[in-house]
């Protein structure tokens, strides 16, 4: 019965619970792309850039230090860079710092990460809301048809069918990519940890 709708047709058929899908699954794709983008300018050698401070520090050049860090990107450099600015020598104090900025770079990569978990979370609620209106609609045409055939709860049926699979199709990639960013930030961070621990560890000699 609906072999000769295209896809928009068919998503038309879902009502308005598609529409508010699609805005989500828009807004959903916008954070994915934006998030991507931003993780891909973080992740640095932290090995090859914690010898190269080793190296600095090891010749006293505490200024190219920070300026090495200045230039390079992502959370681990902010991290090492607190700590060499850090004005007391005390390794309290200076860990305090580095902290600080470990805890502030992790909510900047944590930003819209709320939001693209939600939308996983909700989607298919939405979905099944769209399905439930789908049914009613067709039992209401089948009740008002009186004794049609099928044809005549086809359009409820469709409209079920395809806020169910939309819900879907909008959670299953916000779910995924959530979790893959939730991981890079762990790793980010352990990283960062690593590196500060690296840093007292070079100082103190």
């Amino acid at each position: 019965m609906f072999a000769d709708l295209n896809f928009w047709q068919m998503l038309q058929k879902g009502g308005i619970t598609v529409a508010v899908l699609l805005i989500i699954s828009i807004i959903s794709w916008w954070i994915i792309i934006e998030r991507a983008i931003r993780f891909s300018k973080l992740r640095i050698d932290t090995k090859d850039f914690m010898l190269k401070i080793k190296k600095l520090l090891q010749k006293k050049d505490r200024e190219g230090a920070i300026s090495l860090c200045q230039e390079t990107p992502g959370p681990v450099s902010a991290v090492i860079c607190s700590g060499l600015q850090c004005e007391s020598d005390e390794k309290e104090k200076i860990e305090n710092a580095m902290q600080r900025t470990l805890n502030y770079e992790a909510e900047r990569m944590q930003r819209y990460l709320g939001v693209l978990g939600s939308i996983g979370n909700v989607s298919p609620f939405i979905g099944l809301f769209g399905t439930v209106l789908g049914i009613i609609r067709a039992f209401h045409d089948l009740a008002i048809a009186s004794g049609g055939g099928p044809s005549v709860v086809a359009n409820g049926i469709a409209e079920a069918l395809v806020a169910t699979a939309v819900g879907l199709f909008v959670a299953v990639p916000a779910v995924i990519a959530y979790n893959f960013f939730v991981r890079a930030i762990d790793n980010i961070e352990v990283e960062a940890i690593n590196a500060a621990s690296e840093l007292i560890d070079i100082l103190e000699k």
